[in-house]
């Protein structure tokens, strides 16, 4: 069985540097690093992490709580994102996750300080952006290092660090390339109304649209919760409208844009010649729906490795210092929108 010794031989380094690079209390470059790291797994070499814990009163584990498990919600692309992210950053800084689940944003709360009193974490990633619910309240009585995936629901937390993707202006970009193409009546399908990202992304587009000369039709608005049965719900919720049924949709991600896809379809109704669908996410599967998907890539990926980041240095530094940063977002552009049809070519077969 390997040794410190023979990593330190293999590693062309001192033992203690080996120990440090293990405990994480110390500043070692990142090619020393690496150099370690990498002569450890050639030679098989597993630290007692049990030991370790005890001298250094850490775990080398990083903590992240599912806010709330939906139907559907491990078929769609932020989560994987997420975790590809914090699996990435965790992984070079030798930490590993500890994965969570709840039954809804109260029991979040429950679930989170469990970890962290049972000291199974050194810190946490809270994903919740929830506005009924004050989580970060409950992790400053705890004392406990973590970071935000999401923006802070209320003024009071602005000392906090956190990052978030610019949804107004992912918003924005779907609702401007369909005003580009002619389209006025347009429906906007959201997730969780009580959730924050929702709210932004429902005020840029009412923004947008009177930006535009338009008032939106309230009955225009609507929550699918980011799964797929919601946006075929949202469908057939609109249908009745009449001259007002929508000639475009954008949708809060791609799974509720399928369920569009799929109303659609069963209404004998072509995308994008008779109506035009947007997602959100560039999930795998938008390039491949019929037709392939139009939808704004939101970079959850990169926003969860920056956070991990963070939140390692949180914990090895003490560096309390709140860090803010916004990612931007990018249209792609597919078949699923194109040129809004002439008055009432739309509904030509009788919604």
């Amino acid at each position: 069985m390997a040794t410190i010794r023979d990593v330190a031989k293999k590693a062309q380094v001192h033992p203690s540097t080996v120990s440090r690079v293990f405990s994480g209390n110390a500043s070692i470059s990142e090619a020393t690093r690496e150099r370690v790291l990498d002569a450890a797994h050639m030679l098989g070499f597993q630290p007692n992490a049990i030991a370790r814990s005890l001298s250094t009163q850490r775990t080398q584990q990083i903590g992240i709580v599912v806010p709330h498990v939906y139907e559907g919600f491990f078929d769609d692309s932020f989560f994987p994102q997420i975790m590809r992210g914090m699996l990435d950053a965790a992984y070079k800084h030798n930490y590993r996750l500890v994965l969570g689940g709840s039954q809804g944003y109260q029991d979040e709360i429950s679930q989170i300080v469990n970890i962290m009193q049972s000291s199974q974490a050194d810190g946490i990633i809270v994903m919740s952006s929830r506005l009924d619910v004050d989580t970060i309240d409950q992790l400053n009585d705890l004392n406990t290092p973590f970071v935000l995936i999401g923006n802070p629901p209320y003024k009071k937390h602005a000392h906090i660090t956190w990052l978030d993707a610019a949804n107004p202006q992912a918003t924005r970009q779907a609702v401007e390339h369909l005003l580009n193409l002619g389209h006025q009546k347009i429906a906007y399908v959201g997730g969780d109304p009580k959730n924050l990202t929702t709210r932004e992304r429902q005020l840029a587009y009412e923004e947008t649209m009177q930006a535009a000369g338009i008032t939106p039709n309230p009955k225009w608005i609507d929550y699918g919760y980011f799964d797929e049965p919601g946006g075929y719900t949202a469908v057939q919720r609109m249908k009745t409208l009449g001259n007002q049924i929508p000639s475009a949709y954008y949708a809060a991600n791609d799974l509720m844009a399928i369920g569009i896809l799929r109303a659609l379809d069963e209404l004998n109704l072509k995308v994008p010649k008779d109506i035009s669908v947007i997602g959100t996410n560039n999930s795998y599967i938008s390039k491949h729906t019929t037709p392939p998907l139009t939808t704004v890539e939101v970079p959850y990926a990169e926003i969860a490795r920056k956070a991990t980041n963070l939140l390692h240095t949180q914990i090895t530094k003490n560096n309390t210092v709140p860090a803010n940063y916004v990612e931007s977002c990018k249209l792609i552009v597919r078949e699923s929108t194109g040129t809004a049809p002439k008055t009432g070519a739309e509904f030509k077969n009788g919604i």
